[in-house]
């Protein structure tokens, strides 16, 4: 694209929507929102008084005959996700999806297919990828100073909540674990950085109203044979630790709830790890290693800024620059292919309705 100011349109006026009315409008100098998208006439005069001005549709079919936009971002349940950015591509026009990105990997596998046939471009809204602590974490981890990482463990607690909306019903691809999972799997899959090859999960509902799930815990094992976890909760009154990262020479652990710096302990790197051998006789009346003393050094890292946001400029940059954005389709669909083995381990319920405006 060689326009320097692109077009938005935004379908589906739900919570979510307000996230990117928010986001996209921070960058006038990048973007513009021009149309909106509900079926919901309340929701539109609701937009309309917030954002006065915008084109309003009814139908995402009327919207997609205006030629004054460029991207339409995607906020609807689920189970449109995928059939809404087909007719986006087909209409010449760029599609965001927001997460889940699709209700299946054989959906999105087809919905890429087909964007690349007609050269039509899909962006996804993984935009915890771009979490301040998991920014840092990462580039601690990377940085060698926890030694060689062979686990890590995600634990998101969203609150004790007995949520009853349609997110919570399993027949619109609700629960947890598909509306927060994909989050912390593509996380877990970049902290893993390898391809999995093993994954064992527990999906279960506590406290929901709906019989979407409320608890989850996933184990992903890379072929480089790092250990990831991923522990998801909507019935957790006592949350724990948010992220723990294990090395041969030490650990990251961050505590979340609201805490601002992320706390590392590491064997004193002046300290050489000799290579020694077990004893099989009468060990001395102590615990641990008799022919070794270790010093540890403890860091406090400020967690910097949040910039959720970012996402948008990368996908700017991808559009009008050609700098490739880093949530890549194969990673999307990666994610997927985690949440399809889960649900088909535990039994997951087919979908069985769709909510096309």
């Amino acid at each position: 694209m060689a326009k320097k100011i692109l077009n938005v349109g935004i379908v589906g006026l739900g919570r979510i929507s307000g996230d990117h009315f928010n986001q996209i409008g921070m960058f006038p100098d990048r973007f513009r929102i021009v149309a909106m998208c509900d079926t919901d006439p309340e929701r539109l005069a609701r937009r309309d008084k917030d954002t006065p001005g915008l084109r309003a549709y009814s139908s995402l079919e009327e919207m997609l005959k205006d030629p004054g936009i460029d991207i339409v971002s995607i906020c609807t349940r689920h189970p449109d996700h995928v059939p809404m950015g087909r007719k986006v591509v087909d209409a010449g026009k760029v599609a965001v999806l927001e997460k889940p990105v699709a209700t299946s990997a054989k959906e999105l596998k087809g919905l890429l297919t087909h964007a690349k046939k007609i050269g039509g471009r899909v962006f996804f809204r993984h935009n915890r990828r771009y979490e301040a602590v998991f920014q840092k974490a990462k580039q601690l981890m990377d940085s060698g100073i926890l030694g060689d990482v062979q686990y890590i463990r995600i634990h998101r607690c969203v609150s004790y909540c007995r949520r009853n909306d349609w997110m919570t019903m399993g027949e619109f691809y609700g629960g947890l674990l598909s509306n927060w999972g994909p989050h912390l799997i593509d996380q877990a899959l970049q902290y893993l950085e390898a391809p999995v090859t093993e994954i064992w999960s527990d999906v279960r509902r506590l406290i929901s109203i709906g019989d979407g799930d409320d608890l989850s815990k996933i184990l992903l094992r890379g072929a480089n044979g790092r250990l990831a976890e991923v522990e998801l909760a909507g019935c957790n009154a006592l949350p724990g630790t948010e992220l723990e990262i294990i090395g041969t020479r030490g650990t990251l652990a961050y505590a979340g709830r609201g805490s601002k710096q992320i706390e590392v302990r590491i064997v004193d790197p002046c300290i050489q790890l000799r290579k020694l051998k077990p004893h099989p006789e009468q060990p001395p009346l102590k615990y641990g290693n008799f022919e070794e003393t270790l010093s540890f050094v403890d860091s406090l890292y400020d967690i910097p800024e949040e910039k959720l946001w970012q996402l948008w400029i990368d996908l700017y940059e991808d559009l009008v620059h050609g700098k490739p954005t880093p949530v890549r389709p194969e990673q999307a669909l990666a994610v997927m292919e985690v949440l399809d083995t889960v649900f088909r381990q535990n039994q997951w319920k087919p979908i069985t309705k769709k909510w096309l405006p």
